[in-house]
């Protein structure tokens, strides 16, 4: 009996072991799939009245009141110009994965970005216009990267929600927090 009990608690213990390991290892996604097959996922919604992300407060701006509306409004523009009618896919919210990209910097701390869009090329929402919602992830809580490795493609792993939000820089359809950051290689 003591056996019988023993190798049932072996055999438990394995498959709540191997259960485990596989929650952790996270899912390896590219950018295309981020995007939802035709007629699937859910249409990107920003909802009404959502605060903007990375927006500087008013009273921290250091121009006129002019001067501030100016900039709010250049950035909606900038917003208004990105790919519209975008949908995300709400199967992967709260799944682990792993996605490669480029940093777009939202806030930064001393000389570290904590706050970022994660985008599938360099420049995008900066330099060149914001690609479509869906193919961009905003990454908060950070323990931040160096401004020196801005250029560089990194990996960012982590559990992806599929929320919709409105940034400074472009509507977004995913977000993450609390991730791990790596340094991009191929063969990962």
């Amino acid at each position: 009996m003591k056996r019988l009990i023993a190798n049932f608690m072996l055999v438990l213990f394995t498959s709540i072991t191997l259960a485990s390991a596989a929650q952790a290892k996270p899912i390896t996604l590219s950018w295309e799939d981020l995007i939802p097959q035709q007629g699937g996922g859910e249409f990107l919604v920003i909802p009404v009245n959502s605060p903007t992300i990375g927006l500087p407060k008013k009273e921290d701006f250091e121009g006129n009141d002019e001067e501030y509306a100016q900039m709010v409004d250049s950035y909606e523009i900038k917003r208004y110009s990105q790919p519209q009618g975008a949908s995300i896919r709400t199967d992967l919210d709260g799944k682990i994965v792993r996605v490669p990209g480029f940093i777009t910097p939202l806030e930064i701390d001393g000389e570290k970005v904590v706050e970022f869009l994660l985008v599938p090329y360099l420049g995008a929402c900066i330099h060149i216009p914001a690609p479509p919602g869906n193919q961009i992830i905003y990454v908060s809580k950070t323990n931040g990267i160096s401004l020196d490795k801005l250029y560089d493609p990194i990996w960012v792993t982590g559990k992806l929600k599929a929320s919709p939000m409105t940034t400074l820089l472009a509507n977004v359809g995913y977000r993450m927090q609390d991730v791990k950051i790596e340094a991009y290689t191929r063969k990962q």
